[in-house]
């Protein structure tokens, strides 16, 4: 058979495979490990902002998912999240959170449904490690949002690269007010979290994958790990 006829058929055979769309997945904080304390006075007591951005839009579509604080933590010991019962009715939810620090996922935006990503560029994930002291956790999730929601607005005609830069110095920013005293909070560190197509191909119903990160500052030094789940 002549050489361009087999090239011929070989073109015809890719054409008819269709690229598998984008797995719906949720990402949520699973553990948080105490490495090294903070400088802070006693036992740590540390808590996860993410800030998680969908970009694909005109309109950024912004959240900030709160997990913690978690009281008495110590040099060597893991902190984890509850998962959450499939179909929980929100009652149960509710009570849960009562005592315990929940997995919630910050992506999807509403905090409970798996989403796929079909651009890894067009998402954008910042997580913000906070020692909390007499802060009000609650309202610095509130300026953390505002700032980010802020931020995004105010580059919509940037590269991601630069979006991104900004937006992390716009977080750190809302991170150093005041939200309570005497004994403000001290932000340990802020950092992106980057999910790449090589992560999202490793995502399959009911499996796990799994990023870790470490987050430096304010003497301590935790490591952070977040999990992508397939829907």
């Amino acid at each position: 058979m002549p050489d361009h006829t087999i090239l011929k058929k070989a073109e015809k055979i890719t054409a008819k495979i269709s690229v598998a769309p984008p797995r719906p997945l949720t990402i949520a904080l699973r553990s948080l490990k105490c490495l090294v304390e903070t400088d802070e006075v006693g036992a740590d007591e540390p808590y996860m902002l993410v800030t998680a951005c969908d970009i694909s839009g005109l309109i950024p579509s912004i959240e900030v998912t709160r997990y913690g604080p978690w009281t008495d933590v110590d040099k060597g010991e893991t902190k984890t999240t509850a998962l959450i019962p499939p179909n929980a009715p929100q009652a149960l939810i509710d009570f849960m959170s009562l005592t315990l620090v929940l997995r919630h996922p910050f992506w999807s935006l509403d905090n409970k449904s798996a989403k796929a990503i079909a651009d890894p560029a067009k998402v954008i994930f910042v997580a913000s490690l906070v020692e909390n002291d007499d802060g009000d956790t609650s309202a610095m999730r509130t300026l953390v949002k505002a700032a980010a929601t802020a931020s995004l607005a105010n580059s919509l005609s940037q590269p991601r690269d630069v979006r991104v830069s900004k937006l992390k110095a716009d977080i750190r920013g809302a991170l150093q007010i005041p939200t309570g005293a005497p004994n403000f909070d001290d932000p340990v560190q802020t950092r992106e979290l980057k999910v790449t197509a090589a992560d999202l191909a490793k995502i399959a119903p009911g499996k796990r994958h799994s990023i870790g990160m470490d987050f430096v500052g304010d003497g301590g030094k935790y490591h952070a790990v977040f999990d992508m789940v397939g829907a």
